[in-house]
């Protein structure tokens, strides 16, 4: 009764104010369908439940993500930092994490074990050790690369304790030392002797071991990279033990490892092979792009040592050259454009002006 009184009702009042000349009630009834507009007038629209709570489900998970992250990426103290590499890294962790960074302090990383073994024997455990626990280590010297290739938070091996000068010949001219050594401690040890190195780096902070096994270089057309100057290594191997290489024993193992960048062994000692010392004078000039395009063949055919720095946003290039003592020719030879009294001049108007303002906080 209810549901035909309210169709009824409803046809009514559409008949009242939209069709004054349509068919009569009962003629409505009969030609359309009820259910229609039963739902239409009648029913009322039901919430959509599910669809509200799938949104405030995400919104509320979003949130909890977003508060995980926060917490786990802000810097952690000291004592909890095990936990933050346990999720994220690896698990478990042990208490005393080592920190070790690149000499630029550009990389850093926090390693299970640094190792810094005082011999050959303590090296030659900590590799057999490593092997036998199935455990990755890397060798390491003094992190002087831009990049953290030489870094790992499994494990790291460095050799700056084994750092010896063992053997010197100075009929052959050569020097077998432990890989620990650092080339200015090389150099400086090997001065008495009468001997140098053939080439390095202007930075002498580099680790033997670490330096040839980059294949670092100096400067110069003629000198070859500092790898080969190495006549003989010791390696102390996974597989093998402790091996000794050189040209004559095994050619191609040698020129495989002499810069293989500690991926056939951790090297122990090296022997080099020296020249003579001499005493370089270096020239210092600033010149330009152009200059050193139309110069540069000739400035590598004439120079023992030749490098360039060049200064960004300009067009001025530093050019530094140095040969041997026996082949400098005198100081250059143009007139300086200032006297030593005027070119330091600004320096004593500064000095003096500095002392006119604040001589009165002096007393």
């Amino acid at each position: 009764m209810l549901r035909h009184f309210l169709l009824k009702r409803s046809l009514g009042i559409h008949h009242h104010h939209y069709h004054p000349s349509t068919p009569s009630h009962s003629h409505l009834l009969r030609t359309l369908p009820p259910k229609p507009f039963l739902r239409q007038f009648s029913s009322l629209p039901e919430p959509n439940t599910d669809a509200e709570t799938r949104k405030y489900l995400g919104y509320a998970a979003l949130l909890l993500f977003c508060g995980a992250a926060t917490y786990y990426s802000y810097p952690l103290p000291e004592n909890a930092k095990h936990k933050k590499a346990q999720i994220f890294r690896y698990a478990p962790l042990p208490e005393d994490l080592h920190t070790v960074s690149n000499w630029s302090g550009t990389h850093e990383v926090q390693t299970r074990f640094f190792h810094q073994p005082e011999s050959i024997d303590q090296l030659e455990r900590v590799v057999r050790e490593a092997h036998q626990s199935k455990t990755r280590i890397r060798p390491v010297g003094s992190g002087l690369s831009p990049n953290g290739i030489g870094l790992s938070r499994t494990g790291m091996v460095n050799l700056s304790l084994m750092d010896s000068i063992l053997e010197v010949d100075k009929k052959n001219k050569t020097v077998r030392v432990q890989a620990g050594i650092r080339v200015q401690q090389l150099v400086d040890g090997i001065k008495e002797h009468g001997l140098t190195l053939q080439n390095f780096a202007s930075i002498r902070e580099q680790q033997i071991g670490g330096i040839i096994q980059v294949g670092a270089h100096g400067t110069g057309a003629s000198l070859p990279p500092i790898d080969e100057q190495v006549v003989a290594m010791k390696l102390v191997t996974p597989a093998k033990g402790t091996i000794e290489i050189s040209k004559e024993k095994d050619p191609e193992l040698f020129y495989l490892a002499r810069c293989g960048l500690g991926g056939l062994g951790v090297v122990a000692e090296v022997t080099l092979q020296c020249v003579d010392r001499q005493e370089l004078v270096e020239h210092t000039v600033v010149s330009t792009m152009d200059e050193i395009k139309k110069n540069h063949k000739k400035l590598l055919s004439e120079n023992k040592h030749v490098k360039y720095l060049y200064i960004p946003y300009t067009d001025s290039v530093v050019v530094v050259r140095c040969n041997p003592v026996s082949k400098w020719k005198g100081p250059p030879k143009f007139k300086p454009k200032y006297t030593k009294d005027e070119a330091i001049q600004h320096v004593r108007d500064l000095y003096r002006e500095s002392l006119q303002k604040y001589r009165y906080g002096f007393t």
